[in-house]
């Protein structure tokens, strides 16, 4: 079953090649450095990882546990995956690369290809717009990761 209102995306841009980006994301050890307290690793497995545990702690107490796993990548431009839950949810989750003038355009996608009834309920009563804002904070750390730290100007001698 797919869901009707589609796919929850994020997109930004982050200052950096695509080759480095994807260098980056493509050991999904680095994935859990662009997350929030929200999300806490329980296992990553795989050499090197290629799928984890993971809690997600959501609004009003709820907590779903999620296995996720990298199920395809072409260098340098896609890494696809899929998240999956014990009581059948399932995900696809995308992350494509485009260059953009030196910098790398990315977009964070999940397309739900199955979810169970409570699952449907908490992506209808806000859990879309949750799962947006963590995409959202996790492009912005990887935008964040890449970027040069501000120089400061050199000073005159008047001035030391």
């Amino acid at each position: 079953m797919r869901e009707a209102a589609g796919e929850i995306e994020a997109v930004a841009l982050v200052p950096a090649a695509p080759e480095d980006v994807y260098a980056f994301l493509s050991d999904l050890a680095n994935h859990w450095r662009l997350m929030d307290r929200e999300v806490d690793v329980l296992e990553l497995d795989g050499t090197p990882p290629d799928q984890a545990i993971v809690r997600l702690r959501g609004p009003v107490g709820v907590r779903r546990t999620v296995r996720t796993r990298m199920t395809a990548t072409k260098n340098p431009r896609l890494i696809i995956g899929s998240a999956e839950l014990g009581d059948g949810t399932r995900a696809r989750v995308s992350w494509t690369l485009a260059g953009r003038l030196g910098d790398t355009r990315v977009r964070l996608a999940a397309e739900v290809e199955h979810a169970s009834a409570f699952d449907r309920l908490l992506l209808a009563l806000g859990g879309r717009a949750w799962l947006r804002r963590r995409f959202a904070f996790a492009l912005e750390r990887l935008a964040e990761r890449f970027a040069t730290p501000p120089t400061t100007p050199p000073q005159s001698p008047q001035q030391a």
